[in-house]
Order: C-alpha cells, then sequence, then structure tokens
C-alpha cells in the first residue's frame, strides 16, 4: 500500500518510528497528485521543490520540531487563504498576480505544527457557491466520476484528500463550504463553532458565522487537525450521544430520494447498534433570510469596490448589490434574529445531544451544472438554495461535521451531517467517531480509472 494511502494518524506514526520519512511521504503524494491531477485539477500553484526542501530538513535534522503533532504530513491551502509570498487568487482574474505579504494564522499554525506545503486547493470564485470552477484554475472534478461536481467552495481541497495526494486539508465554510465537498468527495469536513478558530478580525462586528475548519479522511485526522487549531488533546475516544435527533427534510427542504434512501439505512443501522432516535424538527424556522441577509452584507463589505467589475460572476455581483442595498432595519432584524436562534439551539439541543441531518440535499451533480435548479420537483431560484440543508444549520453557531455515510444508486458519495451544541466541538467528533465505526470510513476513488481518463472527453464545466 501506498503511504499516500493511509491516515494522517498512521503517517504520523509511521514517520515517528522512522518507518516512513518525509520524503518518502511527500514523493507518494506526489506521485499521486501526477496521476490524478490531469484529470480532478485539485491543486493549483503548486511548488514540489519548496515542498522537499521541508521535508528534507524535518528527515535531516530530528531535533527539528521534533513535537510538533502533523511533522511531515503534507498539506495544501484553499486558495481563499492568504500565504506569505505565495500567489493567492481567489479564484478571481481581479487578483491573478495577488501575492500576500501577511499569511492567514492558520497558515503559521499549520506551518508550526510540522506541514510539508505543497501549494494550495482550488475554489470557486470568491468562495461563491459549492461547484469548484473559476477562470483562473478551471473546474475541479470529483475524483469518484470526473462527469460531476466536487462541490465547493472546498472543493479542490476535498477531491486532493479522496485522491491521497494531501495528508490533510484546510477549508473555510460560510454556508457549507466544509461539508458539502465533503459529502460530494466521500471525505470529512468539520465546521467549528463559529468564533473558535484563530483568523483575522471580521471587516463588520455583525459578520461573525465564517470559519475555517480541518478536512481529513477520517474523523480522527479531522479531529488531530482540529486539536492544532484550538489546542486540546490531539486524538478523541468514540462515544455515542445521550440522544440522536434526526430530521430527514427540516420538515420543509427537498430532498433526493437516493439522499433520503441513505439517510434512513444510516438511522437504521445507528439504531440497531444501539443509539437512541428520536425523530425531530430543528428549531430554524427564520434562519434562511436571517443567512442571506448577512451573507449579502459580508459580499458588500469585502467586495463593495467590485460591484461595477462586469468581469465578476454574476451571483457574486448579485450579492454586492442585494448588500449594498441593505438598509439599517433589515440588518439589526438579521442580527436579532441570529442570537435567537442561537437561544433556540442552546435550548433544543442538550450538551450530549446531537442532531443527525442530510449533509447535502442532493448527489453530486453534473459539472456541466452552475447550480442545482431542482430537487424533488421544486424549482429553486437561488444559487444557493439548494444548499440550505447546510446553511440553516450555520446560523445557530455550532459545530457539524460531514461524515461518509453511503452512496447513491449510480455509485457517488452521500454523507451526512451531524450537528452539535455550541462549543462542543470535541464532543461532536467523539460522536463522529461513533457513528465511523458503524458506517465505516470512505473507500478510495478509481484512481486507476482516473489515470487512464482522457481530460479531453469529459464534459466542460460552466461557462460564463
Amino acid at each position: 500500500m501506498s503511504p499516500a494511502d493511509v491516515t494522517a494518524r498512521e503517517q504520523v506514526r509511521l514517520i515517528e518510528d522512522r518507518g516512513l520519512s518525509a520524503r518518502e511521504l511527500l514523493v507518494a503524494c506526489r506521485e499521486r497528485a501526477e496521476s490524478t491531477e490531469p484529470v480532478v485539477n485539485a491543486l493549483v500553484t503548486l511548488d514540489w521543490e519548496y515542498a522537499e526542501s521541508l521535508a528534507a530538513a524535518l528527515d535531516a535534522d530530528p531535533g527539528l520540531s521534533p513535537d510538533a503533532p502533523l511533522r511531515g504530513l503534507v498539506i495544501a491551502h484553499k486558495d481563499l487563504l492568504d500565504v506569505a509570498g505565495v500567489r493567492t487568487t481567489y479564484g478571481s482574474p481581479l487578483f491573478i498576480d495577488h501575492v500576500p505579504v501577511v499569511s492567514h494564522p492558520i497558515v503559521d499554525l499549520l506551518a508550526e505544527a510540522g506541514t510539508v506545503r505543497v501549494g494550495k486547493t482550488n475554489t470557486p470564485e470568491f468562495g461563491a457557491g459549492s461547484h469548484t470552477f473559476n477562470p483562473v484554475h478551471g473546474l475541479t472534478r470529483n475524483p469518484w466520476d470526473p462527469t460531476r461536481s466536487a462541490g465547493g467552495s472546498s472543493g479542490g481541497a476535498a477531491a486532493a484528500l479522496a485522491c491521497g495526494s494531501l495528508s490533510l486539508a484546510d477549508g473555510s465554510d460560510l454556508g457549507g463550504s466544509l461539508r458539502n465537498p465533503a459529502s460530494f468527495c466521500g471525505i470529512v469536513g468539520l465546521r467549528p463553532s463559529s468564533g473558535s478558530i484563530p483568523g483575522f478580525a471580521p471587516l463588520d462586528d455583525r459578520l461573525g458565522m465564517s470559519t475555517q475548519g480541518p478536512m481529513g479522511r477520517t474523523v480522527d485526522d479531522v479531529a488531530l487537525f482540529h486539536a492544532v487549531l484550538v489546542g486540546g488533546a490531539p486524538s478523541v475516544v468514540a462515544h455515542r450521544p445521550k440522544r440522536l435527533l434526526v430530521s430527514v427534510d427540516h420538515g420543509d427542504l427537498p430532498v433526493d430520494p437516493e439522499v433520503r434512501r441513505v439517510v434512513a439505512a444510516v438511522v437504521e443501522a445507528l439504531s440497531d447498534s444501539g443509539w437512541e432516535i428520536h425523530e425531530s424538527r430543528p428549531p430554524l424556522d427564520g434562519a434562511d433570510e436571517c443567512f442571506q441577509t448577512l451573507r449579502a452584507l459580508g459580499f458588500a463589505t469585502s467586495l463593495g469596490a467590485l460591484s461595477e467589475e462586469v468581469s465578476l460572476k454574476a451571483t457574486i455581483r448579485q450579492e454586492i448589490r442585494e448588500g449594498l442595498l441593505l438598509e439599517v432595519d433589515a440588518l439589526t432584524r438579521a442580527v436579532a434574529e441570529e442570537r435567537r436562534l442561537r437561544s433556540c439551539w442552546d435550548d433544543f439541543l442538550g450538551p450530549d445531544e446531537v442532531l443527525l441531518t442530510p449533509t447535502s440535499q442532493v448527489p453530486p451533480f453534473p459539472v456541466g451544472e452552475e447550480w442545482v435548479r431542482e430537487v424533488e420537483g421544486r424549482n429553486l431560484g437561488r444559487y444557493t438554495d439548494w444548499m440550505r440543508s447546510c446553511s440553516r444549520l450555520t446560523v445557530p453557531g455550532g459545530p457539524s461535521i460531514s461524515i461518509p455515510a453511503g452512496w447513491s444508486a449510480e455509485g457517488l458519495p452521500i454523507g451526512i451531517q451531524l450537528s452539535g451544541a455550541r462549543n462542543r466541538d470535541r464532543r461532536l467528533l467523539e460522536v463522529a467517531a461513533a457513528a465511523e465505526e458503524v458506517l465505516g470510513t470512505g473507500p478510495r476513488p478509481p484512481l486507476e480509472a482516473l489515470a487512464a481518463c482522457d481530460p479531453a472527453s469529459l464534459p466542460r464545466g460552466p461557462i460564463r
């Protein structure tokens, strides 16, 4: 078995025990990337020579970062995350030559933890939408079926992880950008509690929903990564919750029949394993409008100066326009509603209870579609409407994690989402680990088929 195919936790152990060198792991990841990237296109702005110098330094000096928890692991940063001295485009031609002078705090944390950085991971333009394509770096394809979306906006991270080109990857999440691609690519993505992850101060104090977070191939890998971000023990013990609350559709969302089938099978498997299951509807009435208002404020705040740039994706221009037109009363209501929904969440979910829902309302969709316009016969008018199974759970501010759960009839990954009480992230990881013991970890995609695929034979992504 290639070192690229073992978990990040096992890679760390092998490097610590001298059964694997950092350079050997890097070579394995590079070989994997070189065989799959011509089709998947998950990694961008690559610098293998820089990574080789980092790995060689770790191998040459055992005293270099000897206690670093991620020593020698191969990583890439999402192309929304500033890395000093490295081109960071945000997926936009407006920033095609942008090179930051200051790194995001997570970049520095991961460097101190001993990681070997190989480059960036692809993202939609400015992270808008859960389908990873942009005019700078192109389309990222799903490694399970390259005619399907890898999700987004952390689609490059999820696809590269699934292929084994990386040990771990960071992502960001506002409306599902860690969770949706994890579901689509058969890996694990954790959206931590709002405000718990180090980062730059928001441009507006009312903007607290967006967060960075960890992605990995197993819950244990994500727990290892999460501990680096927030401190604490680097592993968790699987422990099921006192009660598992279940809502397949939040009471009113359209959900693809294949997703419904997988969720039902998961609930049955967990029940058969002794989990106490209760049907429930989360108290999220009003979350959609609250989310959309504060999301629009975020776009106007960060990108308002670009509102007339015709090169921007149409959906981004729409978000900016709506944000610039927001009145004070609407913003005041949205902030109050966010506060109310967090209080309702605290009352709804006890410290040892977890909510299970679908991660995504649909399986991975064709790459030629910019976004999902219909689910269960219901027309969706906005590019974020099909993501509400995630975006609603952003608003209360608690942690949510997507783990692999099953397969569509076409063999596409489908994940479930587990959501916990605010600031009980570690407890949620324990529950996710217990669920993983029942459901199993995500297998490796058909890499040989990917390597043999002719990219020119595949359908193109959205054209704009």
